[in-house]
C-alpha cells in the first residue's frame, strides 16, 4: 500500500513540474519580446522612410564643436512630408522670426537617397533641402531602435545636429513656427 502511494505520489510531482516546464517554454522571454519589438519598430522606420513621412524630433542639438544642449523636441526637429521639408529651432526662453525663439526653413526635397544596411538594419538617408533661407544638405543616421542623428550642413560653414526619434508624420507632436 505505501509503495503504491508512493507511485502515485511520484506521478504527480512529476506532471506537475512536467507542467511548470511546458508553461515556461510557451512563455516568450523578455530577450525574445524585445527583439519582436525591435522588428516591428525596424519595419515602422523602414515604411516611413520609404514613404517619405516622418519627423525627427531632437531631444539634444549639438554644434560643429561638439557643445551639446537639451532641446524641447516639440519645437526643435526635422520634417519630411512627401517632397517637403520643415527645419526647425526654436527655444523656450526666446522669440524669435519664427515665434518660437529660432528659425524655421520649409522648403523642397530636390535630392532623396535612402540606403540601407540589412546586416546591421540601420539606415542612412542624405536629403537635399531647398529652402528660401539657402540649400541644405541633411545626412541622417538611423539605428534599429528609431534613434535618429542628423547633420544639417549648408552653403555657409558649420553644422547642426539634431539627435532624437523618428516618429510618423501622423503621430508627431511638434509645433511648427511661422517659416520664413
Amino acid at each position: 500500500m505505501k509503495k503504491i502511494a508512493l507511485l502515485i505520489m511520484c506521478v504527480v510531482v512529476s506532471s506537475t513540474i512536467f507542467a511548470q516546464k511546458n508553461d515556461k517554454d510557451s512563455v516568450l522571454s523578455k530577450k525574445e519580446i524585445r527583439q519582436i519589438e525591435m522588428e516591428k519598430q525596424y519595419e515602422l522606420t523602414k515604411y516611413m522612410l520609404e514613404n517619405k513621412s516622418f519627423v525627427l524630433e531632437a531631444d539634444f542639438l549639438q554644434d560643429k564643436y561638439g557643445n551639446r544642449v537639451f532641446a524641447s523636441s516639440n519645437i526643435n526637429f526635422v520634417s519630411v512630408d512627401s517632397a517637403t521639408t520643415v527645419i526647425q529651432v526654436g527655444s523656450n526662453s526666446r522669440i524669435g522670426p519664427n515665434g518660437v525663439g529660432g528659425v524655421t526653413a520649409k522648403g523642397t526635397i530636390t535630392k532623396y537617397e535612402l540606403k540601407e544596411n540589412e546586416r546591421k538594419r540601420t539606415f542612412s538617408l542624405a536629403l537635399n533641402v531647398m529652402t528660401p533661407l539657402g540649400i541644405y544638405d541633411l545626412r541622417f543616421s538611423i539605428s534599429p531602435s528609431g534613434n535618429t542623428r542628423a547633420t544639417l550642413t549648408g552653403l555657409r560653414r558649420g553644422q547642426l545636429t539634431f539627435e532624437g526619434d523618428l516618429v510618423p508624420l501622423e503621430e508627431s507632436r511638434v509645433y511648427e513656427g511661422q517659416s520664413l
